[in-house]
């Protein structure tokens, strides 16, 4: 990782990397570069085989480590956006001769995580100082967890991923309420469904009838829709 740490001091104005471990590393700084470093390698050499971030599978893991490496980098390291992308010549430098797949690839490589770096950073800022606000005034009130109301506004209103919201509650010695925060995830996606519905029926009220609403038009003779005429194209009108 020498080069890389080597290139992303120039970017770091918290000095460059001094190996420190556990409690020596209370500022997290040798931390977020070894961390950084592991990603942009890890990056690279799986988009050189073809994998891209997305928000499915092996895509959704890539872009969560891209947004990890990243606040390591604008928060911890006080690094300028897009940092990120400029180790990757490094990479392809330190490893291409062994993997030639990342020097073929290396202006895909570039041009897709410019990209994500680019829309993550846009959020980046107003999830981090929203967090630091709110771990004040949680450790104010002497209280040492992230409400699940809280981690949802972080996640649907900013755009802030959980998993670094649980990182950084992590490292602030607080924890997340996820059992609220999931209620209020399945709470969102049924309210989705309802306006999809509604959307669907014009903004109608929606009709749904259970099964003993259905039997008892069934015992007052009421029968069922007929609507094998709709499969019928061969019909005058």
């Amino acid at each position: 990782f020498t080069p890389i740490f080597a290139k992303l001091a120039e970017f770091s104005q918290v000095g460059p990397y001094e190996g420190k471990l556990g409690e020596e590393d209370a500022s997290l700084k040798d931390t977020a570069y070894r961390a950084i470093a592991d990603h942009i390698r890890t990056l690279s050499f799986a988009i050189a085989d073809g994998a891209v971030p997305n928000n499915e599978g092996r895509g959704y893991v890539l872009r969560r480590i891209l947004r990890r490496a990243t606040r390591y980098g604008q928060q911890i390291l006080k690094a300028p956006p897009g940092f990120f992308q400029q180790l990757i010549p490094v990479v392809v430098d330190t490893f291409g001769e062994a993997y030639p797949e990342l020097v073929e690839n290396q202006e895909t490589i570039k041009e897709i995580i410019a990209e994500e770096e680019q829309a993550f950073s846009n959020m980046l800022d107003r999830g981090i100082k929203f967090f630091i606000d709110l771990e004040a005034e949680v450790k104010e009130q002497g209280g040492d967890q992230v409400s699940g109301d809280k981690a949802f506004f972080l996640y649907d209103t900013l755009g802030f991923p959980i998993d670094l919201t649980e990182l950084m509650a992590e490292e602030a010695g607080m924890k997340v309420d996820m059992d609220s925060f999931k209620q209020q995830m399945e709470e969102q996606k049924t309210r989705s469904r309802q306006a999809r519905a509604a959307a669907k029926s014009g903004g109608a009220p929606q009709l749904v009838l259970i099964a003993e609403q259905t039997a008892a038009l069934t015992e007052k003779g009421v029968l069922p829709t007929d609507d094998s005429f709709k499969y019928k194209w061969d019909v005058d009108l």
